[in-house]
């Protein structure tokens, strides 16, 4: 029943989050028109309102919360959407380990969470020649290939940088 818990209070607060920020991102910047034209345009674009910042390694995290501002390039709409992006991956690492009952646990809940992050995404870059389109511009990214490569490899180092953060909250002690 542990790892059940650790992986729902997990994906709640990771959808949770990102659908907060996105909120936030949105009212504090350009506007409603933008998100409801975006999704009007590509429906499946709610899947990465839900579940993008799980493409977002948290090296670019840093750098849009923290060295840009510093370069002189802040913009507070960035800057929440950076925080948002590193937040709920955090939150949600973390309500997986304290509720997980083993450290496999804490990190297979928080592991399940990113891992059905990514598939949602493919999916959305699968189905949605727009969805890809705007993914695509959003990360710089060329062929669909190169999407599949870059978001394995963000979603690993995204399980190995917040499973820390689950292992280490987790309420099991080695001795």
């Amino acid at each position: 029943m542990g790892f059940g818990k650790a992986f729902i209070l997990s994906l709640a607060a990771f959808v949770g989050l990102n659908f907060v920020f996105t909120i936030v991102y949105y009212a504090l910047g350009t506007g409603f028109d933008v998100l409801f034209s975006t999704i009007e345009a590509a429906p499946l674009m709610i899947l990465y309102y839900l579940f993008g910042s799980i493409l977002s390694t948290p090296f670019t995290i840093f750098n849009w919360t923290i060295a840009q501002p510093f370069l002189g390039n802040f913009d507070l709409t960035f800057l929440i959407l950076g925080l948002g992006y590193l937040i709920a991956p955090i939150i949600a690492a973390i309500l997986a380990g304290r509720f997980g009952e083993s450290k496999g646990q804490c990190f297979g809940g928080w592991l399940l969470t990113a891992v059905i992050s990514i598939v949602a995404v493919f999916i959305g870059v699968y189905l949605s020649n727009p969805f890809r389109t705007t993914v695509s511009t959003m990360y710089l990214w060329g062929s669909l290939d190169s999407i599949l490569i870059y978001s394995i490899i963000s979603c690993v180092i995204n399980i190995v940088f917040y499973g820390f953060f689950a292992l280490l909250v987790s309420k099991i002690e080695y001795y």
